[in-house]
C-alpha cells in the first residue's frame, strides 16, 4: 500500500468519523429522555430547597407540563410546559416533597415516539432509567 492510499483511506475514515458525530448517530437524547433528566434535577433542586427552608415544595403535573409550587429558587420558577409529543404521568397529580424527606417514593414516566423514560424520585433524590420502549406506563 503506497502512502497515497493510506492517505485517501485515512480521509475516507475521517470523513465518516465526522458525519457520524454531526449526524448525531443514535448519541443525542431524544426529547424524552432530555425532559426526565430535567424533571429528576427539579426535584433534587426541590428537595434541596425544602430542606434547607424547611417547609414543603409541591410538584402539580398538568396534561401539557409541570409547575413546582412553594419554590424560592429561579428554576423551580413558573409553569414548565412540555414539548410537543412528549406525555408526563405519574399516580399522583400532585406529589409534595417534604423537609425531612418523608413522603412516600413517587415514579413518573415520560414518553415520546415510543421511548419511554422514568424518573423515580424517593423523597431526597431522583434518578432516571430507561423503560423497554414505550412500556411502563
Amino acid at each position: 500500500m503506497t502512502l497515497i492510499e493510506m492517505l485517501v483511506v485515512l480521509a475516507i475514515v475521517g470523513v465518516s468519523a465526522s458525519l457520524l458525530v454531526l449526524g448525531g448517530g443514535g448519541l443525542r437524547e431524544t426529547a424524552a429522555q432530555t425532559e426526565a433528566n430535567r424533571l429528576a434535577d427539579r426535584l433534587r433542586l426541590a428537595a434541596d430547597e425544602a430542606l434547607i427552608e424547611g417547609r414543603p415544595v409541591s410538584l402539580r403535573l398538568a396534561p401539557s407540563g409541570y409547575e413546582f409550587v412553594g419554590g424560592k429558587a429561579d428554576a423551580l420558577r413558573g409553569r414548565h410546559a412540555l414539548p410537543t409529543g412528549v406525555v408526563l404521568s405519574a399516580r399522583e397529580a400532585e406529589v409534595s416533597v417534604d423537609p425531612d424527606g418523608a413522603a412516600p417514593p413517587s415514579r413518573f414516566t415520560v414518553t415520546d415516539r415510543g421511548q419511554a423514560w422514568a424518573v423515580n424520585f424517593d423523597g431526597l433524590g431522583a434518578d432516571v432509567a430507561r423503560l423497554s420502549d414505550g412500556a411502563g406506563r
